[in-house]
């Protein structure tokens, strides 16, 4: 989820209260930081870079935009529910569904006999899983806390195009404490084409 001075992308990436007790409206960071914002003398080694990002997250929040105007996040509903895994070894894994009990009939696996595509297809229309290799783009700025990483070539993914494909992410890494941790929270952005891009806020937990 993306964090803007931008009046309107605020009241709209907050509007979802986990976020709200999450992150303070204090936080900011620029949609262009993976290409713009990092000042280094000398580039992080792909290996720190992939050292410090590596955990397992949980989904915070999700926003998304066209043409920079606030849009629904319909394929994800509004409290969706999600966990992203990296590897320091470069390796990465995300796994996102809706929450909803009408985007999610009480289906069971392996399918049955009796089971309707439509209630299949409802599922799948409202979950995204994929998993494949992970590196840095070595092309731009990058460090520990800002740049751009690559997904894939994706090796599984529930949407078939995806399988084969290397999907690019800019990285912001924020750190606040709470109750007298340090908690890292990561924000992924997503070009989607089309003049669409997604923000997605983690919390790491491990």
């Amino acid at each position: 989820m993306r964090l803007s001075t931008t009046t309107t992308t605020i009241a709209f990436v907050f509007a979802s209260s986990c976020l709200a007790t999450a992150l303070p409206s204090s936080f900011s960071s620029s949609p262009h930081a993976a290409s713009s914002s990092v000042v280094e003398e000398k580039r992080s080694t792909d290996q720190e870079i992939l050292t410090a990002l590596a955990g397992t997250y949980t989904l915070v929040n999700t926003s998304s935009t066209l043409h920079d105007l606030p849009i629904p996040d319909e394929p994800y509903g509004a409290h969706p529910v999600g966990v992203l895994i990296y590897t320091a070894s470069g390796y990465m894994s995300a796994t996102i569904t809706a929450t909803e009990p009408f985007l999610r009939p009480n289906l069971t696996f392996p399918y049955q006999a009796s089971d309707s595509d439509a209630d299949w297809a409802l599922v799948g229309k409202h979950s995204v899983g994929y998993a494949g290799p992970l590196r840095i783009n070595p092309d731009i700025p990058a460090s520990e806390t800002e740049g751009q990483v690559f997904h894939g070539p994706l090796t599984v993914a529930n949407v078939p195009t995806w399988v084969g494909a290397e999907h690019r992410r800019n990285y912001t890494v924020v750190e606040r404490e709470e109750e007298g941790k340090s908690v890292k929270y990561l924000e992924i952005g997503s070009e989607r084409g089309g003049g669409y891009r997604g923000i997605l806020w983690w919390k790491r937990v491990d």
